[in-house]
């Protein structure tokens, strides 16, 4: 016995319920593409706008040109509300007599390669300002005093440990001033 098979004949599609979208669909060939034209000439470039700013003079002589690194300047004193930190002249003994009475403490620690010996730290000190009290080489720890504005005292205690990639850098600032003791332990925090 042979079969024969006999082809469907065409009719609208039957509405058959729910698609089932994750069941196999024949793959249509999509149609073919129009042949491409070539272009008769290349499009003029759009006109370069003009700057209105520069085109009426409020420029005056203003270039586009990058900012200089701010890690390059010459200046890295601390400055606080417009003043910078000036040096206070004391010695140890004026020192520990004011660091008893200063209310303000903030502490910051830091391993670093910039600063790694007791002479880099107490010159970072001198550089955003503040003048060099004492350098303990025996127990590698420096005491600094800083004046800002005149009147906010600022007295640092740094201790310098040999660690893994540099040093670790231990310091507390003592102020009269909360926020600038604050505001001070991130600029040292920045410069380590």
């Amino acid at each position: 016995q042979a079969l024969t098979q006999v082809a469907p004949a065409a009719t609208a599609p039957a509405d058959i319920g729910p698609a089932d979208v994750l069941s196999p669909t024949p793959v249509e060939s999509p149609p073919e593409a129009p042949p491409e034209v070539p272009p008769e000439s290349a499009p003029a470039p759009p006109p370069v706008p003009v700057d209105p700013f520069a085109a009426e003079g409020l420029l005056d002589g203003l270039s586009d040109t990058p900012l200089a690194s701010l890690s390059s300047a010459s200046d890295s004193k601390f400055e606080y509300q417009g003043n910078k930190m000036a040096p206070m002249p004391i010695n140890t003994a004026e020192f520990g007599a004011k660091w008893g009475s200063l209310s303000s403490t903030s502490p910051l620690s830091a391993t670093t390669a910039k600063v790694a010996t007791l002479d880099q730290f107490m010159s970072l000190c001198e550089s955003i300002g503040a003048h060099k009290v004492e350098a303990i080489s025996a127990t590698n720890e420096g005491i600094c005093a800083g004046i800002v504005g005149g009147s906010i005292v600022a007295l640092f205690h740094g201790k310098i440990s040999a660690s893994a990639g540099g040093a670790k850098v231990d310091v507390t600032i003592k102020s009269s001033d909360a926020n600038m003791g604050g505001v001070l332990a991130m600029f040292m925090q920045n410069m380590l």
